[in-house]
């Protein structure tokens, strides 16, 4: 049996055995003995990470930025109010309720029109923020088109309203809208210009 051994044993042979041992224990040495001390700082690059192998556990708060996260209500009316008295105060158009506790962006939208050359303004107010919206109105015009938009976290439930007046003559809106997206966080502040 050993001399059938030594017939097959050649130089060849034996280089190719020491071969394959080295590359078979080399990588399971690798993955054993090579860790996080090893490895040089800022050197592991996107295309060296498997995909879908890191998961959000693996990696601190805050490295990547938080995953947008975010929900959408809205609430129309197709026309109305109509044939209202000019006014020094607002009137409401929509009002949207029941609004969870949170961040959010709000946005609306409103056709005013009026019987006499007027100012139309319209308001979209949540709490004590508001944002404000100034049309030049056409005696028996065409309608002009108000958009609003406003950050605002609401502490508790809370509500969306917005309203219009006219300086003088009646007025009426059509096809208003608000729209609530909450969002993880919101600020606003106040430039100069």
């Amino acid at each position: 049996m050993v001399t059938r051994i030594r017939k097959h044993l050649s130089f060849a042979n034996v280089i190719a055995m020491i071969a394959l041992f080295v590359a078979m224990g080399g990588t399971s040495y690798a993955a054993i003995r090579i860790g996080s001390k090893q490895i040089k700082n800022n050197s592991i690059q996107s295309v060296d990470i498997k995909n879908r192998t890191i998961k959000s556990t693996d990696i601190a708060p805050g490295v990547i930025g938080a995953t947008l996260q975010s929900s959408a209500g809205q609430v129309s009316r197709d026309s109305g109010p109509t044939d209202v008295n000019a006014s020094q105060q607002y009137t409401t158009v929509a009002t949207m309720g029941n609004i969870a506790p949170g961040s959010y962006l709000l946005l609306a939208k409103t056709n005013q029109n009026g019987n006499t050359l007027t100012d139309g303004r319209c308001r979209l107010a949540a709490d004590n923020d508001a944002d404000y919206s100034n049309r030049g109105l056409r005696a028996q015009g065409t309608a002009d088109s108000h958009s609003l938009a406003l950050v605002h976290t609401f502490g508790g439930t809370g509500a969306a309203v917005l309203s219009c007046r006219v300086s003088d003559g009646k007025w009426s809106t059509a096809d208003s809208k608000i729209i609530a997206v909450k969002v993880s966080s919101a600020s606003s502040g106040v430039v100069g210009g």
